[in-house]
């Protein structure tokens, strides 16, 4: 399996149980290192500013570096450590991705494109159509709504992601940014929407309460996996992206394909940083051989 990660890198403070840490963060960070890790062939097309790399040290996916005007910042912070009442703030860059931007060369013969944008400006529903001629689309739908406010990060314009809904073949979102982009509170009916709008396949994330798997016309509730220790949050949703792909790989049926990419992302929160785990110990903490 080969797939690439498009959208900015970024630099995260992450602020838990009032004590703060920096590191590299971005769909393209944490779902390009659980991919490496998960033994998929990655390449990253990762937007930053012109700086030296050493911030990204251990990054373990081929990382193709494209200039921006300045690197995006962003405060992740979780009141009393709760992974579902994060604030964000966020020092906002240009990192606009265009197609001349991107090697087409490297483009061929990949499986799957994850796109990963951190802000509304960063990926054009212009630049998503023609990816999806190269490869299956994959979109971490959050930047896509993301404005500031000042510093702080609010949610508007949600028909930036359903303008881009009929080239995406796998959505990937919490339940609060399906309720806002979807204007509909009940879930099912809100994913559905989403798929009426032309997503193939919807992915929901509930934190503790579990996951949600929309296929077409079948849905599938995965369970949830309680951390031993939950440590860093931060990127979960990530993590939960790239256990998926993999498990397309590696498995036939939703509910192993939605479990493994959930203990996927329970693994990647009892640590700082990204997912460092492998496909058979995600395997074993399930007790699958």
């Amino acid at each position: 399996m080969k797939v690439a990660v498009i959208g900015p890198l970024c630099k995260d403070r992450n602020i838990i149980g009032g004590r703060s840490r920096s590191q590299p963060g971005g769909v393209t960070w944490y779902a390009g290192q659980a991919l490496a890790c998960l033994e998929v062939d990655t390449v990253v097309f990762g937007s930053f500013g012109q700086e030296r790399p050493g911030w990204l040290r251990g990054f373990k996916a081929e990382l193709v570096h494209l200039a921006a005007e300045k690197t995006i910042e962003f405060v992740n912070e979780y009141p009393e450590n709760n992974p579902s009442a994060r604030i964000q703030r966020a020092g906002i860059y240009s990192n606009k991705i265009r197609i001349e931007n991107l090697e087409y060369c490297r483009l061929a013969g990949l499986d799957y494109i994850v796109l990963g944008p951190l802000y509304n400006d960063n990926i054009s529903v212009e630049l998503v159509e023609k990816l999806s001629k190269c490869a299956r689309l994959v979109l971490s739908a959050q930047g896509a709504i993301r404005y500031l406010d000042g510093d702080r990060i609010v949610w508007k314009n949600p028909d930036n992601v359903l303008r881009v809904l009929p080239y995406v073949d796998y959505i990937f979102l919490d339940d609060k940014e399906l309720r806002f982009i979807s204007q509909r509170e009940d879930l099912q009916e809100a994913a559905r929407f989403l798929q009426e709008n032309g997503a193939g396949n919807v992915m929901v994330t509930q934190g503790e309460q579990g996951s949600w798997i929309f296929l077409e016309d079948k849905e599938y509730k995965i369970r949830a996996f309680p951390p031993l220790e939950l440590v860093d949050p931060t990127g979960a949703g990530d993590s939960y992206l790239a256990g998926f792909i993999k498990a397309l790989e590696l498995f036939d049926e939703p509910l192993q394909q939605g479990e493994f990419a959930a203990m996927t992302a329970t693994l990647s929160i009892e640590h700082r940083g990204p997912f460092n785990k492998t496909t058979d110990e995600v395997c074993q903490r399930l007790g699958w051989r």
